[in-house]
């Protein structure tokens, strides 16, 4: 099974396999009458990156609530009268909508913005700070940083690089955004996109299986994405790897990372073809 950082013991504690293997999620979503920023959707990340975990390694059906303050019209399935703005954020993140949706007052043991509650387990995200000021945890002003997904594609960023910079940093840590910051990784996904396209052009080879094991036991070590990134970048460079090797280790990988990776296949085309190339 995997492991995660329980904030009310301090430890990290396993995940037991539950009954009928159904796991279910109670996840803290910012009040419904403001539109999320960057700093409450690294809860929805979190939770997407347990579910993908869960769902895909250990075979595990996942069940979340969306547990919102001061909604009064008692618990109701996703997908019916909400905000449409923020159904389209968690899309564009690649974050999959929580099956239903409850107010606080409705759950038992109620969760902050900030965390998840998977069994028994409480899980806290790290605070969120952009360009050095806080946009999420106790005390924030939500006003004084409010970047939003609106202003990554207003600079023609990807919306998922605001997903691979939380990727890049162990999800209870302190994460610092910045422009900058967006900018390498809108390059990094923008460069494994176009290698996965034009890996996908060689034939196909079995996973590495070291890179992939190395994947897998990061996710289930308190979800270390970091470490997975690193083994990603380091099959990348290693050029005793085939490509075709690297092909279906990026896409297994992907299935955990969520980052559309395989999204420009079949669109590769070598530098001394394309339009802008010298002549």
């Amino acid at each position: 099974m995997f492991w995660l950082y329980d904030t009310r013991t301090g430890q990290a504690v396993q995940i037991a396999m539950p009954p009928r293997g159904l796991l279910q999620m109670f996840v803290g979503g910012p009040p419904p009458n403001r539109r999320a920023h960057a700093g409450d959707l690294r809860t929805r990340v979190l939770a997407d990156l347990i579910r993908r975990n869960a769902e895909h390694r250990h075979d595990l059906a996942v069940v979340a609530t969306l547990v919102v303050p001061d909604v009064t019209d008692g618990v109701h399935a996703a997908g019916g009268a909400g905000d449409d703005a923020a159904r389209a954020d968690t899309a564009a993140l690649n974050v999959r909508p929580a099956e239903q949706t409850a107010p606080a007052t409705a759950v038992t043991d109620p969760v902050t913005s900030q965390e998840i509650i998977v069994g028994t387990c409480r899980v806290g995200a790290g605070p969120v700070r952009f360009e050095g000021r806080e946009m999420a945890g106790p005390g924030a002003d939500d006003a004084a940083a409010p970047v939003r997904l609106d202003d990554l594609a207003q600079r023609e960023l990807d919306p998922l690089v605001l997903r691979l910079a939380y990727l890049s940093v162990r999800y209870r840590d302190q994460a610092d955004l910045s422009w900058e910051a967006f900018g390498d990784a809108d390059r990094e996904l923008r460069r494994w996109r176009e290698h996965v396209a034009e890996w996908a052009e060689s034939p196909s080879k079995p996973m590495c299986a070291a890179v992939t094991a190395e994947v897998a036991a990061a996710f289930d070590d308190d979800l270390d994405t970091p470490a997975a990134l690193r083994a990603l970048r380091g099959l990348e460079r290693d050029p005793e790897i085939p490509p075709g090797s690297k092909l279906e280790s990026f896409m297994h990988a992907d299935q955990l990372l969520g980052l559309d990776l395989p999204r420009d296949i079949g669109r590769w085309s070598p530098p001394s073809q394309r339009n802008d190339s010298p002549s």
